[in-house]
């Protein structure tokens, strides 16, 4: 929607802000009176303005870079000696030397050999288990079986 007179509509941002004149001010406020579309803008330009005046304020940065900003950039040297630096390098030799250094290649055979006996150890679990969820079993099943006589001889 839009205000019905809107040639004689004031500017809100200038009321809000308090900059008009006196006699414009005045027209302003009349208008406002007679406007429920005005009114709701100028209501929202107040609320814009409190809601910005509750912002901090913050210096604007006064460092502008510049081209001879590299002369004051560390040497290469500066750089190592970089805590940084340093121990990304120290990671890298790291690397490197495990690489060179390492326990060598294991055959095919060996790696079978390990793999056969993992499998023995977890297959001789898995039986243990076996045996004793079946005497579990065994056991409960004599329970039942005593409990089910029992009941048929009270009878």
């Amino acid at each position: 929607m839009s205000c019905v007179s809107p040639e004689s509509k004031p500017d809100w941002k200038a009321y809000v802000l308090r900059e008009l004149g006196q006699d414009a001010h005045r027209q302003a406020e009349a208008h406002l009176a007679t406007c429920s579309i005005c009114h709701e803008e100028v209501a929202t330009l107040r609320l814009t303005l409190d809601t910005l005046s509750t912002l901090r304020e913050e210096e604007m940065p006064r460092r502008i870079a510049f081209v001879s900003d590299k002369v004051f950039e560390p040497r290469w040297w500066q750089r190592v000696f970089n805590p940084t630096f340093a121990a990304g390098v120290l990671v890298a030799v790291a690397i490197l030397i495990h690489g060179f250094m390492g326990t060598g290649h294991t055959s095919q055979d060996q790696v079978d050999a390990a793999v056969t006996k993992a499998v023995s150890q977890v297959e001789a679990r898995h039986m243990q288990e076996i045996r004793a969820m079946s005497e579990e079993l065994d056991v409960r099943n004599k329970q039942v079986a005593n409990m089910y006589r029992n009941a048929v001889l009270s009878r």
